[in-house]
């Protein structure tokens, strides 16, 4: 097969696994009572692996995609995921020096807190500009769904990587 197919046909691919994932996470996930980010896991794989470009890349078009489901706030869950990429590429390559299973668990949970730490001070830093609602601190970090998101994340990066490690 001719080089420009395979490139041609890797970049649809991709784009229809986008697709799926975004349409799985706002289908079924957001709606049940789970509230697990598909595309925050997929980042995670991406930096613990080092491939950098793929998850700035998936974290742009996942928090486009996430967000065209929200009628209000476009690109706060985009600019979310960027962010916290960037944080975790920089923080990866600086701490960890070797994949192990204390780091998979340290880039999962610092990642999930991060990320709705950042979600937090962007949503209300629109609200203080627009005369909204401005949501507590503590009411917003202190609630299961978050602590249920930070265990399945880790469970589920780990599972991943175990299964990873076995067919290498």
């Amino acid at each position: 097969m001719n080089r420009d197919y395979k490139n041609f046909l890797s970049i649809i691919g991709t784009a229809l696994f986008l697709i799926f994932l975004a349409s799985l996470q706002v289908s079924f996930i957001n709606s049940s009572f789970l509230n697990l980010n598909l595309f925050l896991i997929l980042i995670f794989y991406l930096v613990l692996t080092r491939n950098d470009s793929k998850a700035l890349i998936f974290a742009w078009l996942g928090g486009i995609l996430t967000g065209l489901s929200h009628f209000s706030n476009f690109g706060i869950n985009s600019l979310v995921l960027l962010i916290l990429a960037a944080i975790l590429i920089i923080l990866y390559k600086t701490v960890f020096l070797t994949l192990k299973t204390e780091s998979i668990l340290f880039i999962s949970m610092l990642g999930v807190a991060l990320y709705h730490f950042l979600n937090w001070l962007i949503i209300n830093t629109l609200a203080l500009f627009k005369i909204g609602h401005f949501e507590e601190f503590g009411f917003y970090f202190f609630d299961y769904k978050i602590l249920v998101e930070l265990l399945l994340t880790a469970l589920i990066l780990l599972i991943i990587f175990k299964i990873k490690t076995q067919n290498a």
